[in-house]
C-alpha cells in the first residue's frame, strides 16, 4: 500500500512573518571620528578659555606714554593713559596708573613705551638733592652743533675757548627737551635756541653747573656733539 504524504504546506505572508531578520551591528557611537573630534573641540575651547581668565587676573594698571615725552613735562593724563599689562615680577619697575598729578619728567619716553619709575620724579625731588633737574635754555651759534639735531637727542655740552685752546667738556649726556621752534635744530645763520636737562650729577654743584652753562651760552662759546 503505497502512502501518500499531505502536500507541503504553502508560504504564505504570516510564514514569511515569523521568519528572524538578520540584523547588522552599528559602529559604537564613541568610536565614531567626528563624535571624537566635537568633544575634542569643546575640551580645548575650555582650556583656552581658563587661561584667558586667569591671565586677565595677572594683569597691572600701567601708564604707556602716548607721544613722544620730554624732560620737564608735567605728567598729565593728555600724555599718557592707562592699560592692563602681565609684567608678573617686573610690576614695580613702571609707574601704575591712575595718573598723579605730581609726577614730571625727568628724561625722554618714546610713544607706546611703558612708563618707568625713573623716568618720572614729584616736583619736590627735581628741586634738590642727589636728583635734581633743570631744564636750561641755551643759545647754540649756527655750525656749532650736528645737522638734524631734534628734540629728544642724546648731547655732550662743550665750552669753547674764548680764545686759542681747548674746548672743555661742560655737561655730557644731556637730553634736548626742546631744539628750534619745529623741534629741529636749525643751521642756517645767527643761532638757534634749544633747551637741555641738566640733572645734578654729585661731581659738581647743580647751581655751578647751571652758571657756566648760561655764561657760555651768553658769550657763544656752545658747542653740542650729539650721541650716537
Amino acid at each position: 500500500m503505497v502512502i501518500i504524504g499531505a502536500p507541503p504546506a504553502a508560504r504564505g505572508p504570516a510564514a514569511d512573518m515569523d521568519a528572524p531578520q538578520a540584523t547588522r551591528l552599528r559602529r559604537a557611537r564613541w568610536r565614531n571620528p567626528q563624535l571624537l573630534a566635537g568633544v575634542l573641540l569643546v575640551l580645548v575651547s575650555t582650556v583656552a578659555g581658563v587661561r584667558i581668565v586667569a591671565g586677565a587676573d595677572d594683569t597691572v594698571p600701567v601708564l604707556v606714554a602716548v607721544r613722544d615725552l620730554s624732560p620737564g613735562l608735567p605728567l598729565t593724563g593728555e600724555l599718557v593713559e592707562v592699560r592692563q599689562v602681565a609684567l608678573r615680577d617686573a610690576h614695580e619697575m613702571y609707574v601704575p596708573g591712575p595718573v598723579r598729578g605730581d609726577y614730571v619728567l625727568r628724561r625722554e619716553v618714546s610713544a607706546g613705551e611703558l612708563l618707568p619709575v625713573s623716568a618720572v620724579a614729584t616736583a619736590d625731588e627735581l628741586a634738590g638733592g642727589a636728583g635734581s633737574l633743570r631744564l636750561l635754555a641755551l643759545a647754540v651759534p649756527s655750525g656749532e652743533a650736528p645737522a638734524g639735531l631734534g628734540t629728544g637727542d642724546v648731547v655732550d655740552v662743550w665750552l669753547t675757548p674764548e680764545g686759542e685752546g681747548e674746548a672743555e667738556l661742560a655737561a655730557s649726556s644731556l637730553t634736548l627737551a626742546s631744539a628750534g621752534a619745529d623741534g629741529t635744530f636749525g643751521v642756517s645763520g645767527g643761532q638757534t635756541a634749544v633747551t637741555v636737562a641738566v640733572e645734578a650729577t654729585g661731581e659738581e654743584p647743580l647751581e655751578e653747573l647751571v652758571g657756566r652753562l648760561v655764561a657760555a651760552s651768553r658769550d657763544g662759546r656752545i658747542y653740542l656733539s650729539r650721541l650716537p
